[in-house]
C-alpha cells in the first residue's frame, strides 16, 4: 500500500534512534532566556545570601596531656607521680565535653537567656554590622544600629521557657516588658520581681544602650538543653595519632562571646583535673593517717624484742654471709610492704581487675619469692644467728616503713596544697577577626552553577516531558505521516502581529505585505502539492487543523488561501472555529453573520460571503455566537451546505478548531476530500499527532499529510521551544505564526 494512502505504521519506542548530542544542545538552545532566568534568580538569592547572612566565626583552643609534669616531680617526688597517671586522649576528650565541665561555662556566662535588638527583617542585621552609631527605632521597636542589652539574670517558669518577651526601653531608665496579657515595667539595674499565672519572675537588666522606644527580644531556655546544644556544637578531636594534643573548637555568630565560652570550657577542664588529683592526694592521705599509728606501734614492738634478746643473749656480732642475707632481705621485706601499700591506695580507686592493681599483684608475687628464698637460705644459719638476723631485720625494715609514709604524708599534703595537674591550656581561644562562613565568593560561584545546573536540568527534562517535535524528519519517522511542507519562522509576521495589536482593525496579512518572505515561498511550494493531491480527492473542500491550539493553523490557512487566490484560482476561506474564530480581525472586516447563521438556515449564503476580502478570496466569518458548536457543526444541511459552496469555487479552505480539545472537527473532518494537520516546531508532540490520527481513524477519516510550521534557524540545527496553551469558547488565540 502507498504511503499516503495506506495505514500508519508507528515507529516503536524501543526502536527509536538514540537522540544524538545534538538533540540536547537544540533543546539548551531553545529553552536560553528560561536556563537565563533561573541562573539569574538562583544567582541572585547566592549574592543575597552572601551579603545579608550572619557570618558565624570560629573560636579554637589547644590543650596537652601530660604523663608527669617536671614541676611536680621535682617538687614531691615520687609520691605525687603516684596521681600523675596518664589517660588515654579518648578518655580525656569525653571528660572535656562532660556536662560537668560545660555546665560551669553555661553557668557562669548565662548562656540559657538570649537577648538581641529586634533588627528591621532581612537586612537589619546586616545594616548593624555596617552601622556606627544608635538607630532611630521604626514602627514596632525595629532598630538597625549598635543597640545592645545586657540581661544577666532572668528566670521564668517552665512553661515560659522558649518564648519570646519584647522589652522597650522607656525615655529615662525604665523599661517595659511583655509578653502575652504580661505586662511589667521595671527600671535598668534593678531586680524586677513578679507574680505572673505562670508563676514567679525574675528579671535583671543590667544595662540598655538605645533610643527610646527600641525593642529587644528575651528568651530563656531550659539550662539542660542548653548544656546539651553546647556539647553537640562544640568539636573535640586529638591533633595528629597518639600526639597527647587536644584541639577544640566551636562555631558562632558573636566572635567574643564564642571565645569567652571556649576558654570557660578550658579553665573549667584544667581547674576540675587539678581538683581531682587534690581530692586523690586527700584521700591518700586520709588512708595514711589510719596507718601510721598501727606502724609506729610495730616498731616500737619490734625494738623492744630486739633488745630483749640482746640483753639476754648478749650483743652477738653476725658473720658476713648473716649481714648480706640481712641486707637482702630487709629490701625484699621493704619492697613486699611498699607494693601492699600501692596497692591498698590502687583497690580505693580501681577494682581488682584494673590493670594497675594487676601489675602490683604480680610484683607481689614475685617479692614474695624473693622473700621464701632468702627465709631458706636463712635457716641454714646457726640458731642465735638466726634470732638476731630476724630481730634486726623487723626493726630495720618497720624504721623504713614507717619513715616512708611519714615522708609520703608530707609529700601528699604539698600535693594536695598544688595547683598543677597532668594537663594544660596550651592556647586559650581568641577572638576570631574573619568569619568562616559564609565564603562569599565560594556561595556566589557555587550559586551560580547551582542555577546553571537547575535551568539546564528544566530544560532537558522540559524536553522530555513535553517530547515536543524539533525536526520534521521526526514526524515521518516516528508516525509515517508524510510532512507536505515546513514553514520556517516569519520576523516580518512577528512585526505584523505587533501592528495588528497597535491597529485591530488594519488588515495585515504576511502574503500581502512581505510576498517573498520564506514563509510564504514554502506556502507557494505547499500550493503546487495541494493541487496534485486534490485531483485523487473526492471533493474541493480542504480542512486545516492540528492536534491543539496555538499552533499557527490560522496562520497557514489565511496565508495559504491568499497564496492560492494570487494564482488565479478562486478560494473560498472558511472560519470554522466557531468557538473562538477570529480570521475576520485579520481580514479587517467585522464578524457579522457568519459559518453559524448559514448552517442553522437563519440566513443565505449571499448574506454570509464576504466577497473578495483578498485578491481570489471570499471569505466566511464564523457567525453568530452559539452556546453549542458541536451540535451546529452536526447539523444535517451541513453536508448540502458545502456542497453547494464548493460548487462555485476551485478550493473551499476551512479552518477548523483543533482535533483534542473540542469534539467538532471530527464533524467538519467526515466532509472534507483532503485534511492536513499542522505541528508546530516546539510545541506539538509526537503523541499528540498520534491521538489525533487515532480519533479520526476511529470515523474512517485519514490525514494527508501534515504541515510543520514555526520552524526557527538554530546554531548548526533547527527549532524552537513554546509553552502550552489552554483552549476554551471565551479564550482569544491571537493570530500569528507562533
Amino acid at each position: 500500500m502507498n504511503q499516503l494512502n495506506g495505514p500508519i505504521d508507528y515507529v516503536d519506542a524501543d526502536e527509536r534512534p538514540p537522540e544524538h548530542l545534538g538533540k540536547y544542545l537544540d533543546a539548551l538552545f531553545d529553552n536560553r532566556k528560561l536556563i537565563a532566568a533561573v541562573t539569574g534568580c538562583v544567582l541572585l538569592i547566592g549574592i543575597a545570601y552572601a551579603v545579608l547572612a550572619e557570618p558565624v566565626y570560629r573560636a579554637d583552643i589547644l590543650i596537652q596531656v601530660e604523663e608527669n609534669p617536671s614541676s611536680t616531680k621535682n617538687l614531691f617526688g615520687d609520691a605525687s607521680s603516684m596521681f600523675d597517671v596518664k589517660t588515654a586522649a579518648s578518655a580525656e576528650i569525653e571528660v572535656l565535653r562532660s556536662r560537668t565541665v560545660v555546665s560551669r561555662a553555661v553557668d557562669n556566662l548565662g548562656l540559657f537567656i538570649h537577648a538581641s535588638p529586634r533588627y528591621v527583617p532581612v537586612i537589619g542585621r546586616w545594616i548593624s554590622d555596617h552601622s556606627e552609631g544608635l538607630s532611630t527605632p521604626w514602627p514596632f521597636g525595629y532598630v538597625w544600629g549598635k543597640e545592645r542589652i545586657d540581661v544577666p539574670v532572668f528566670e521564668v517558669p517552665a512553661d515560659l521557657y522558649e518564648r519570646k518577651f519584647t522589652v522597650t526601653k522607656g525615655a529615662g531608665r525604665d523599661y517595659e516588658l511583655v509578653y502575652g496579657d504580661i505586662k511589667l515595667r521595671g527600671e535598668i539595674g534593678q531586680t524586677l520581681k513578679a507574680t505572673t499565672s505562670f508563676g514567679p519572675l525574675e528579671l535583671l537588666v543590667q544595662n540598655i544602650q538605645g533610643n527610646p522606644g527600641a525593642t529587644f527580644e528575651l528568651r530563656r531556655y531550659s539550662r539542660l538543653l542548653t548544656i546539651e546544644k553546647l556539647q553537640e556544637d562544640l568539636t573535640i578531636a586529638e591533633k595528629g595519632k597518639q600526639s597527647d594534643v587536644i584541639g577544640a573548637t566551636l562555631d558562632g555568630t558573636d566572635p567574643r562571646r564564642t571565645s569567652d565560652i571556649l576558654n570557660a570550657i578550658g579553665t573549667e577542664y584544667v581547674r576540675q583535673n587539678v581538683q581531682r588529683k587534690s581530692e586523690e592526694a586527700e584521700h591518700s592521705i586520709h588512708f595514711l593517717e589510719g596507718q601510721l599509728p598501727e606502724l609506729k606501734a610495730q616498731l616500737e614492738t619490734s625494738e623492744n624484742r630486739f633488745n630483749t634478746y640482746r640483753a639476754s643473749h648478749g650483743t652477738i656480732d653476725l658473720g658476713e654471709e648473716a649481714t648480706s642475707l640481712l641486707q637482702r632481705s630487709v629490701e625484699a621485706q621493704s619492697r613486699r610492704a611498699d607494693l601492699e601499700q600501692k596497692r591498698e591506695d590502687l583497690l580505693a580507686r580501681y577494682t581488682a581487675e584494673h590493670p594497675a592493681v594487676l601489675s602490683v599483684d604480680a610484683q607481689l608475687q614475685t617479692a614474695q619469692t624473693e622473700i621464701d628464698r632468702i627465709e631458706g637460705e636463712t635457716r641454714a644459719l646457726p640458731p642465735l644467728e638466726q634470732g638476731v638476723l630476724r630481730l634486726q631485720r623487723d626493726v630495720q625494715v618497720d624504721t623504713d616503713l614507717y619513715t616512708s609514709l611519714l615522708n609520703t604524708e608530707e609529700q601528699l599534703r604539698l600535693v594536695k596544697a598544688g595547683k598543677v595537674g597532668n594537663v594544660r591550656l596550651v592556647d586559650a581561644a581568641a577572638m576570631p577577626e574573619e568569619p568562616t562562613r559564609p565564603k562569599r565568593a565560594l556561595v556566589i560561584a557555587g550559586s551560580l552553577l547551582l542555577g546553571l545546573f537547575i535551568g539546564v536540568a528544566w530544560a532537558l527534562t522540559r524536553r522530555k516531558l513535553f517530547d515536543a517535535i524539533d525536526d520534521p524528519h521526526e514526524i515521518e519517522r516516528r508516525t509515517g505521516l508524510p510532512v507536505y511542507a515546513t514553514v520556517p519562522h516569519s520576523r516580518n509576521e512577528e512585526l505584523l502581529t505587533r501592528s495588528r495589536r497597535a491597529s485591530p482593525s488594519k488588515a495585515l496579512i504576511l502574503a500581502g505585505s512581505a510576498n517573498a518572505d520564506p514563509a510564504i515561498e514554502s506556502l507557494r511550494s505547499f500550493r503546487t502539492a495541494l493541487e496534485f493531491t486534490m485531483h485523487e480527492a473526492r471533493n474541493r473542500f480542504v480542512l486545516i487543523t492540528g492536534p491543539t491550539p496555538g499552533i499557527g493553523k490560522s496562520f497557514i490557512s489565511l496565508n495559504l488561501a491568499a497564496v492560492v487566490g494570487a494564482s488565479g484560482k478562486r478560494v473560498l476561506l472558511v472560519d470554522a472555529d466557531l468557538r473562538k474564530g477570529f480570521l475576520h480581525r485579520h481580514i479587517g472586516v467585522e464578524r457579522g453573520l457568519g459559518l453559524s447563521d448559514l448552517v442553522l438556515g437563519t440566513h443565505r449564503a449571499d448574506e454570509v460571503v464576504r466577497a473578495n476580502v483578498l485578491p481570489g478570496v471570499d471569505f466566511i466569518s464564523r457567525g453568530s455566537y452559539v452556546p453549542n458548536p458541536s451540535e451546529v457543526l452536526s447539523h444535517a444541511n451541513l453536508h448540502v451546505l458545502f456542497t453547494r459552496l464548493a460548487a462555485g469555487y476551485d478550493v473551499v479552505l476551512c479552518d477548523a478548531p483543533p482535533i483534542l480539545p473540542v469534539a467538532e472537527t471530527t464533524e467538519l473532518a467526515r466532509l472534507a476530500g483532503t485534511m492536513f494537520l499542522v505541528a508546530r516546531q516546539g510545541v506539538t508532540g509526537i503523541g499528540e499527532i498520534r491521538e489525533s490520527v487515532r480519533r479520526l481513524s476511529q470515523i474512517g477519516v485519514e490525514i494527508r499529510g501534515v504541515i510543520f510550521n514555526g520552524l526557527r534557524l538554530r546554531p548548526g540545527r533547527y527549532g524552537y521551544g513554546y509553552g502550552r496553551y489552554r483552549y476554551s469558547s471565551y479564550s482569544y488565540e491571537p493570530y500569528a505564526q507562533d
